[in-house]
């Protein structure tokens, strides 16, 4: 990540409140994506994080550069690499057990209750029609039939989140320096 900080600015503080100010970088400084970017199919494209990809494995893959580790984080919105990206095996493992004290204890915790409005369905045009539940509280759950109602468990939840953490989406090389252009234009901009 080297180079990411390289486009903020600098600034003068005084670490030491002594008086004395010294000269340093300012990653306080934010900058976003315009989300009519972001939603553009052509300039970004569906990728599977796998077991022993990191985000700089990643970047030296598809842009040459492992420092542009800060491109496939940054356009996914990955604030924390430790805690936003996907965990594989006894990582994950370790993760749960750390969460909850163990598996079988996540598993039999209830994280979420459901209300199912509709179960997934393929319409005769061969349309699909994906599952649509509500989120409701333990009383409303308790009144609903049992057809018509899902309890979803702590584990099931943290594997559901794992698995979206999984699907990312990459800058297409070519724009590479163009995002580049653009961060350094909004970081240095005063």
């Amino acid at each position: 990540m080297a180079g990411y900080f390289s486009y903020f600015p600098d600034t003068f503080h005084d670490l030491r409140n002594t008086g004395s100010k010294t000269q340093v970088t300012n990653i306080l400084r934010r900058f976003k994506v315009r989300d009519v970017l972001q939603d553009r199919a052509d300039i970004f494209y569906e990728y599977s994080i796998q077991d022993g990809d990191r985000p700089d494995i990643i970047a030296e893959k598809f842009y040459g550069n492992a420092n542009y580790a800060w491109i496939v984080l940054h356009y996914n919105d990955i604030i924390d690499p430790f805690f936003d990206w996907p965990l594989f095996g006894n990582d994950f493992r370790r993760f749960i057990i750390g969460k909850y004290g163990s598996l079988s204890s996540a598993q039999s915790t209830v994280k979420n209750y459901y209300k199912i409005i509709r179960e997934a369905k393929v319409l005769n045009i061969g349309t699909r029609l994906e599952k649509v539940e509500l989120a409701v509280d333990l009383t409303t759950y308790n009144s609903l039939a049992a057809n018509v109602r899902r309890i979803e468990s702590a584990y099931d939840f943290e594997v559901e989140r794992n698995e979206e953490r999984k699907q990312i989406r990459l800058l297409e090389p070519r724009y590479v320096s163009q995002a580049i252009d653009e961060v350094e234009t909004i970081l240095q901009d005063t």
